[in-house]
Protein backbone atom coordinates (compact mmCIF):
# COMPACT_ATOMS: atom_id res chain seq x y z
CA UNK A 1 0.00 0.00 0.00
CA UNK A 2 1.36 3.39 -1.03
CA UNK A 3 0.91 5.97 1.72
CA UNK A 4 -0.10 9.22 0.09
CA UNK A 5 1.76 12.44 0.84
CA UNK A 6 1.66 15.90 -0.67
CA UNK A 7 4.86 15.06 -2.54
CA UNK A 8 3.71 11.81 -4.21
CA UNK A 9 0.00 12.44 -4.87
CA UNK A 10 0.52 14.06 -8.28
CA UNK A 11 2.53 11.08 -9.57
CA UNK A 12 -0.01 8.66 -8.09
CA UNK A 13 -2.95 10.36 -9.81
CA UNK A 14 -1.17 10.72 -13.15
CA UNK A 15 -0.02 7.09 -13.20
CA UNK A 16 -3.59 6.01 -12.39
CA UNK A 17 -4.88 8.21 -15.24
CA UNK A 18 -7.04 10.22 -12.86
CA UNK A 19 -5.57 13.62 -13.79
CA UNK A 20 -3.46 14.92 -16.68
CA UNK A 21 -2.08 18.10 -15.08
CA UNK A 22 1.37 17.35 -13.55
CA UNK A 23 1.07 20.26 -11.10
CA UNK A 24 -2.26 20.03 -9.27
CA UNK A 25 -2.93 22.18 -6.23
CA UNK A 26 -2.84 19.88 -3.20
CA UNK A 27 -4.30 20.97 0.13
CA UNK A 28 -4.04 18.75 3.20
CA UNK A 29 -7.29 18.64 5.20
CA UNK A 30 -8.17 17.25 8.59
CA UNK A 31 -8.96 13.55 8.42
CA UNK A 32 -9.60 13.11 12.11
CA UNK A 33 -7.72 10.21 13.69
CA UNK A 34 -8.45 7.63 11.01
CA UNK A 35 -7.55 8.99 7.57
CA UNK A 36 -5.40 11.19 5.34
CA UNK A 37 -7.52 13.69 3.40
CA UNK A 38 -6.50 16.00 0.58
CA UNK A 39 -8.27 18.49 -1.66
CA UNK A 40 -7.05 18.18 -5.25
CA UNK A 41 -7.55 21.01 -7.74
CA UNK A 42 -6.67 21.04 -11.43
CA UNK A 43 -7.87 23.40 -14.20
CA UNK A 44 -10.73 21.04 -15.05
CA UNK A 45 -11.70 19.36 -11.75
CA UNK A 46 -11.68 19.59 -7.96
CA UNK A 47 -12.21 16.60 -5.69
CA UNK A 48 -11.42 15.12 -2.29
CA UNK A 49 -8.95 12.27 -1.94
CA UNK A 50 -9.15 10.14 1.21
CA UNK A 51 -6.92 7.27 2.34
CA UNK A 52 -7.62 5.17 5.43
CA UNK A 53 -4.83 4.74 8.02
CA UNK A 54 -4.05 1.37 9.57
CA UNK A 55 -2.97 2.81 12.94
CA UNK A 56 -5.40 5.43 14.19
CA UNK A 57 -3.75 8.59 15.47
CA UNK A 58 -4.63 8.22 19.14
CA UNK A 59 -2.60 7.62 22.31
CA UNK A 60 -3.75 4.02 22.71
CA UNK A 61 -2.92 1.15 20.35
CA UNK A 62 -5.85 1.13 17.91
CA UNK A 63 -5.62 -0.70 14.59
CA UNK A 64 -8.23 -1.02 11.86
CA UNK A 65 -8.14 -2.55 8.40
CA UNK A 66 -7.63 0.28 5.85
CA UNK A 67 -9.94 -1.66 3.52
CA UNK A 68 -12.71 0.13 5.40
CA UNK A 69 -12.45 2.86 2.77
CA UNK A 70 -14.33 0.49 0.44
CA UNK A 71 -17.22 0.52 2.92
CA UNK A 72 -17.34 4.27 2.62
CA UNK A 73 -17.56 3.94 -1.15
CA UNK A 74 -20.41 1.43 -0.79
CA UNK A 75 -22.31 3.68 1.63
CA UNK A 76 -22.04 6.68 -0.69
CA UNK A 77 -23.12 4.51 -3.61
CA UNK A 78 -26.15 3.29 -1.65
CA UNK A 79 -27.39 6.82 -0.99
CA UNK A 80 -26.49 8.68 -4.19
CA UNK A 81 -29.91 10.34 -4.10
CA UNK A 82 -28.86 12.19 -0.92
CA UNK A 83 -25.92 13.69 -2.79
CA UNK A 84 -28.29 15.57 -5.08
CA UNK A 85 -29.25 18.01 -2.31
CA UNK A 86 -25.79 18.10 -0.71
CA UNK A 87 -26.54 15.77 2.22
CA UNK A 88 -23.72 13.46 1.07
CA UNK A 89 -20.76 13.84 -1.26
CA UNK A 90 -20.78 11.97 -4.56
CA UNK A 91 -18.42 8.97 -4.89
CA UNK A 92 -16.18 9.35 -7.94
CA UNK A 93 -13.84 6.34 -7.86
CA UNK A 94 -11.89 4.18 -5.45
CA UNK A 95 -8.63 2.23 -5.44
CA UNK A 96 -8.87 -1.05 -3.54
CA UNK A 97 -5.13 -1.74 -3.67
CA UNK A 98 -4.12 1.50 -1.92
CA UNK A 99 -7.41 2.03 -0.07
CA UNK A 100 -8.11 5.43 -1.61
CA UNK A 101 -11.48 7.06 -2.23
CA UNK A 102 -12.16 10.07 -4.45
CA UNK A 103 -15.36 12.06 -3.96
CA UNK A 104 -16.93 15.43 -4.63
CA UNK A 105 -16.69 18.35 -2.21
CA UNK A 106 -19.37 19.43 0.22
CA UNK A 107 -21.13 22.67 -0.76
CA UNK A 108 -19.03 25.71 0.19
CA UNK A 109 -18.54 27.32 2.59
CA UNK A 110 -18.76 24.32 4.93
CA UNK A 111 -17.76 24.06 8.59
CA UNK A 112 -18.13 21.21 11.07
CA UNK A 113 -21.21 21.48 13.29
CA UNK A 114 -18.96 20.65 16.22
CA UNK A 115 -17.33 24.07 15.81
CA UNK A 116 -20.67 25.85 16.19
CA UNK A 117 -21.69 23.73 19.16
CA UNK A 118 -18.44 24.43 21.00
CA UNK A 119 -18.87 28.10 20.12
CA UNK A 120 -22.13 28.29 22.09
CA UNK A 121 -24.34 28.25 18.96
CA UNK A 122 -27.29 25.93 19.61
CA UNK A 123 -29.54 26.17 16.56
CA UNK A 124 -32.54 23.78 16.78
CA UNK A 125 -32.95 23.97 12.99
CA UNK A 126 -29.62 22.18 12.64
CA UNK A 127 -30.80 19.48 15.05
CA UNK A 128 -33.92 18.97 12.92
CA UNK A 129 -31.81 18.78 9.75
CA UNK A 130 -29.65 16.11 11.40
CA UNK A 131 -32.77 14.16 12.38
CA UNK A 132 -34.12 14.42 8.82
CA UNK A 133 -30.88 13.00 7.44
CA UNK A 134 -30.46 10.16 9.93
CA UNK A 135 -34.10 9.12 9.56
CA UNK A 136 -33.72 9.11 5.75
CA UNK A 137 -30.75 6.73 6.10
CA UNK A 138 -32.52 4.43 8.54
CA UNK A 139 -35.81 4.40 6.60
CA UNK A 140 -34.23 3.54 3.25
CA UNK A 141 -31.47 1.34 4.61
CA UNK A 142 -33.67 -1.67 5.34
CA UNK A 143 -34.39 -2.11 1.61
CA UNK A 144 -30.73 -2.14 0.52
CA UNK A 145 -29.46 -5.49 1.86
CA UNK A 146 -29.67 -7.33 -1.47
CA UNK A 147 -27.97 -4.51 -3.35
CA UNK A 148 -25.13 -3.98 -0.86
CA UNK A 149 -24.39 -7.32 0.85
CA UNK A 150 -20.83 -6.20 1.59
CA UNK A 151 -22.18 -3.93 4.32
CA UNK A 152 -23.53 -6.93 6.23
CA UNK A 153 -19.96 -7.63 7.38
CA UNK A 154 -19.23 -6.02 10.76
CA UNK A 155 -15.48 -6.56 11.00
CA UNK A 156 -14.62 -2.87 10.63
CA UNK A 157 -17.44 -1.82 12.93
CA UNK A 158 -16.08 -4.25 15.52
CA UNK A 159 -12.56 -2.79 15.18
CA UNK A 160 -13.65 0.84 15.41
CA UNK A 161 -16.63 0.72 17.77
CA UNK A 162 -17.42 -2.59 19.48
CA UNK A 163 -13.92 -3.51 20.69
CA UNK A 164 -12.62 -0.05 21.75
CA UNK A 165 -15.93 1.23 23.11
CA UNK A 166 -17.89 -1.75 24.45
CA UNK A 167 -15.40 -4.52 25.15
CA UNK A 168 -12.72 -2.34 26.71
CA UNK A 169 -15.29 -0.41 28.74
CA UNK A 170 -16.77 -3.65 30.12
CA UNK A 171 -13.32 -4.61 31.40
CA UNK A 172 -12.73 -1.15 32.84
CA UNK A 173 -16.14 -0.99 34.57
CA UNK A 174 -17.06 -4.58 35.53
CA UNK A 175 -20.04 -3.35 37.56
CA UNK A 176 -21.74 -2.44 34.26
CA UNK A 177 -20.38 -5.33 32.19
CA UNK A 178 -23.70 -7.21 31.99
CA UNK A 179 -25.48 -4.20 30.52
CA UNK A 180 -22.59 -3.36 28.19
CA UNK A 181 -22.31 -6.95 26.93
CA UNK A 182 -26.06 -7.06 26.28
CA UNK A 183 -25.77 -3.93 24.14
CA UNK A 184 -22.66 -5.32 22.42
CA UNK A 185 -24.38 -8.59 21.56
CA UNK A 186 -27.32 -6.75 20.01
CA UNK A 187 -24.89 -4.80 17.82
CA UNK A 188 -23.46 -8.06 16.51
CA UNK A 189 -26.83 -9.80 16.05
CA UNK A 190 -29.10 -7.08 14.63
CA UNK A 191 -29.23 -6.31 10.90
CA UNK A 192 -32.42 -4.24 10.79
CA UNK A 193 -31.22 -1.39 8.60
CA UNK A 194 -28.18 0.41 7.27
CA UNK A 195 -26.47 2.32 10.07
CA UNK A 196 -23.76 4.95 9.88
CA UNK A 197 -21.79 4.10 13.02
CA UNK A 198 -20.24 7.58 13.39
CA UNK A 199 -23.14 10.02 13.06
CA UNK A 200 -21.75 12.93 15.08
CA UNK A 201 -21.41 16.75 14.88
CA UNK A 202 -17.77 16.53 13.78
CA UNK A 203 -18.94 14.62 10.70
CA UNK A 204 -21.80 16.98 9.84
CA UNK A 205 -20.59 19.91 7.74
CA UNK A 206 -22.83 22.98 7.83
CA UNK A 207 -23.43 25.12 4.76
CA UNK A 208 -26.18 27.47 3.51
CA UNK A 209 -28.05 24.59 1.81
CA UNK A 210 -28.18 22.43 4.94
CA UNK A 211 -25.60 19.89 6.11
CA UNK A 212 -23.39 17.21 4.56
CA UNK A 213 -22.55 13.96 6.33
CA UNK A 214 -18.97 12.70 5.90
CA UNK A 215 -16.80 9.78 7.15
CA UNK A 216 -18.73 6.58 6.53
CA UNK A 217 -16.07 3.95 7.33
CA UNK A 218 -18.16 2.31 10.07
CA UNK A 219 -21.30 1.91 7.91
CA UNK A 220 -23.00 -1.48 8.30
CA UNK A 221 -26.35 -3.21 8.51
CA UNK A 222 -27.09 -3.34 12.21
CA UNK A 223 -28.82 -1.84 15.24
CA UNK A 224 -29.92 1.73 14.46
CA UNK A 225 -30.28 2.60 18.16
CA UNK A 226 -26.48 2.78 18.34
CA UNK A 227 -26.52 5.67 15.83
CA UNK A 228 -29.00 7.44 18.09
CA UNK A 229 -27.04 6.79 21.27
CA UNK A 230 -23.74 7.92 19.78
CA UNK A 231 -25.22 11.12 18.37
CA UNK A 232 -27.02 11.94 21.62
CA UNK A 233 -23.77 11.41 23.53
CA UNK A 234 -22.02 14.03 21.41
CA UNK A 235 -24.86 16.53 21.89
CA UNK A 236 -24.91 15.81 25.62
CA UNK A 237 -21.18 16.45 25.96
CA UNK A 238 -21.66 19.83 24.28
CA UNK A 239 -24.60 20.44 26.63
CA UNK A 240 -22.40 19.86 29.68
CA UNK A 241 -19.68 22.05 28.16
CA UNK A 242 -22.17 24.89 27.57
CA UNK A 243 -22.60 25.59 31.32
CA UNK A 244 -25.00 28.56 31.62
CA UNK A 245 -26.35 27.96 28.09
CA UNK A 246 -27.28 24.38 28.93
CA UNK A 247 -31.04 24.77 28.46
CA UNK A 248 -30.57 25.70 24.80
CA UNK A 249 -28.60 22.51 24.19
CA UNK A 250 -31.16 20.41 26.05
CA UNK A 251 -33.80 21.85 23.72
CA UNK A 252 -31.56 20.94 20.82
CA UNK A 253 -31.64 17.30 21.94
CA UNK A 254 -35.43 17.34 22.28
CA UNK A 255 -35.80 18.88 18.81
CA UNK A 256 -33.67 16.11 17.34
CA UNK A 257 -35.62 13.32 19.02
CA UNK A 258 -39.03 14.77 18.16
CA UNK A 259 -38.11 15.28 14.51
CA UNK A 260 -36.57 11.82 14.20
CA UNK A 261 -39.72 10.22 15.60
CA UNK A 262 -41.89 12.24 13.23
CA UNK A 263 -40.10 10.51 10.35
CA UNK A 264 -39.81 6.94 11.63
CA UNK A 265 -42.81 6.69 13.96
CA UNK A 266 -42.69 6.72 17.73
CA UNK A 267 -39.93 4.40 18.92
CA UNK A 268 -41.08 1.64 21.26
CA UNK A 269 -39.90 1.75 24.86
CA UNK A 270 -37.38 -1.06 24.39
CA UNK A 271 -35.78 0.84 21.49
CA UNK A 272 -35.63 4.02 23.57
CA UNK A 273 -33.94 2.10 26.39
CA UNK A 274 -31.46 0.57 23.94
CA UNK A 275 -30.56 4.02 22.59
CA UNK A 276 -30.12 5.31 26.15
CA UNK A 277 -27.85 2.37 26.92
CA UNK A 278 -25.65 3.11 23.90
CA UNK A 279 -25.65 6.75 24.99
CA UNK A 280 -24.27 5.64 28.35
CA UNK A 281 -21.53 3.55 26.74
CA UNK A 282 -20.37 6.28 24.35
CA UNK A 283 -20.59 8.96 27.02
CA UNK A 284 -18.43 6.96 29.43
CA UNK A 285 -15.96 6.06 26.68
CA UNK A 286 -15.58 9.73 25.77
CA UNK A 287 -14.65 10.77 29.32
CA UNK A 288 -13.01 7.66 30.77
CA UNK A 289 -12.25 5.23 27.96
CA UNK A 290 -10.29 4.87 24.73
CA UNK A 291 -11.49 7.97 22.89
CA UNK A 292 -11.67 10.91 25.32
CA UNK A 293 -12.80 14.44 24.48
CA UNK A 294 -10.38 17.30 25.06
CA UNK A 295 -12.76 20.19 25.83
CA UNK A 296 -14.27 19.27 29.22
CA UNK A 297 -12.70 20.19 32.53
CA UNK A 298 -12.44 17.67 35.36
CA UNK A 299 -15.72 18.76 36.98
CA UNK A 300 -17.58 18.45 33.69
CA UNK A 301 -16.03 15.05 33.01
CA UNK A 302 -17.19 13.86 36.40
CA UNK A 303 -20.73 15.04 35.68
CA UNK A 304 -20.70 13.21 32.35
CA UNK A 305 -19.30 10.11 34.07
CA UNK A 306 -22.04 10.08 36.69
CA UNK A 307 -24.75 10.54 34.07
CA UNK A 308 -23.30 7.71 31.99
CA UNK A 309 -23.36 5.43 35.02
CA UNK A 310 -26.98 6.40 35.69
CA UNK A 311 -27.85 5.47 32.12
CA UNK A 312 -26.02 2.13 32.30
CA UNK A 313 -27.84 1.27 35.52
CA UNK A 314 -31.11 1.84 33.68
CA UNK A 315 -32.33 4.59 35.99
CA UNK A 316 -33.46 6.73 33.04
CA UNK A 317 -36.31 4.75 31.49
CA UNK A 318 -37.34 6.68 28.36
CA UNK A 319 -36.81 9.77 26.24
CA UNK A 320 -39.54 11.70 28.05
CA UNK A 321 -37.22 12.13 31.03
CA UNK A 322 -34.11 12.82 28.96
CA UNK A 323 -32.46 15.21 29.11
CA UNK A 324 -33.61 16.32 32.58
CA UNK A 325 -36.05 19.24 32.32
CA UNK A 326 -34.08 20.93 35.12
CA UNK A 327 -31.49 21.64 32.42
Amino acid sequence: MLELTSSNIANYLISAHRISDPNPTIESLSGGVSALVFKITTPDQTFILKQACKQLRVKDHWLSDPARIEREFLFLSAFKSLALNGCLTEPLWHDNQNHVLAMSLAPAPATAWKTDLLGQIADPVRAMQAADLLAAIHNKGASLKKSFPGLLDKTIFHQLRIEPFYERLALQFPEYSARIHSLRNALLEENATLCHGDFSPKNLLLHPKGMTLVDHETAHFGDFTMDLGLFLAHLLLKCIYAKSNRSSYAELIRSFLNTYQNHVGKCELNLQQSALGHLGVVLLTRVSGTSQVDYLDDTQKQEARMLAQTLLKGDIKDWESFPPYSW
